[in-house]
């Protein structure tokens, strides 16, 4: 294909872009209509068998911290709140989204597992700064990455040569794709979160992940998003805490009320929170 000028031309087709399943978009309509009730969101979840199974399982996770005390998807509404449960639902359904995305072109398994680590890394960020609803950060997390799946899948031989070329160094993706294609991962991830349609937070913390500075009224999240991305190299590349903590902007620092010591503390609880989020998640 010819190489695009902007993202927005890149998914001009949009019969290629994995589209959000049908129960999330209802869910989505349904919480943006004030004449919804509780029941409402529960009998749309309940259509999706698989969707109510692995709901409940991530209501009951460490990122409620329920205990196992939800047993019904009303209970879920009821406990958790219609906003939360429609980031639950989002995060169950976005691996299977792109599900169907080659392996010679991208290691999914690993893709995820970070994902979900960086998932994991924001949420505790944010519950530590004291932001409302912590758990949307997981799903913010676990999304920052879906522009790089359809960069793989879209533009094959630049993406590979944006790989090669950062001979394993994570930061220096963007400025290689921004050198070569003109924009970058997050670009496209923010294109996407566009058409799907997704929260303006959600859609502004994916786009400005790598400039949060730039985020205006969402900046703390996209900072927060910023900063777990970076802390998620500790965890999966074994990156030095302190070494990753120096090279964050100190803008983005800014964005983030956190000290050192209260970051160290949070990565502590990241590895059995990881493990528990990630059985659900990445078993389907």
């Amino acid at each position: 294909m010819t190489q695009p000028l902007s993202p927005a031309q890149l998914l001009e087709d949009d019969r290629e872009l994995p589209s959000l399943p049908d129960v999330v978009v209802r869910l989505r309509a349904a919480i943006d209509d004030p004449a919804s009730t509780a029941d409402t969101l529960a009998e749309i979840i309940a259509s999706d068998p698989a969707l109510t199974a692995r709901l409940l399982k991530l209501a009951n996770s460490p990122l409620y911290g329920f205990g196992g005390r939800i047993d019904t998807i009303s209970r879920a509404v009821t406990l958790v709140g219609l906003e939360p449960i429609y980031h639950l639902a989002l995060a169950t359904t976005a691996v299977s989204v792109f599900r169907g995305i080659p392996a010679h072109l991208i290691d999914m398994d690993e893709f995820w597992v970070q994902s979900t680590y960086c998932g994991v890394v924001a949420r505790l960020l944010a519950r530590a700064a004291g932001v409302l609803h912590p758990e949307r950060l997981f799903v913010a997390g676990l999304l920052h990455g879906i522009g790089s799946l359809v960069l793989y899948v879209k533009l094959p031989d630049p993406s590979r040569e944006v790989l090669l070329a950062s001979q394993g160094r994570r930061e220096l993706i963007p400025l290689l794709e921004k050198d070569l294609l003109g924009f970058t991962y997050a670009d496209v991830g923010g294109e996407i979160a566009r058409r799907w349609k997704l929260p303006p937070w959600l859609q502004t913390a994916i786009a400005w992940q790598l400039n949060p500075e730039q985020a205006g009224d969402f900046g703390m999240a996209t900072g927060i998003l910023c900063l777990a991305n970076r802390l998620t190299d500790v965890l999966v590349h074994g990156d030095a805490i302190e070494d990753i903590l120096a090279e964050v902007p100190a803008g983005v620092r800014e964005l983030v009320p956190l000290a050192e010591g209260q970051i160290l503390g949070v990565m502590t609880e990241v590895t059995s929170e990881f493990t528990e989020v990630a059985a659900v998640l990445l078993s389907v």
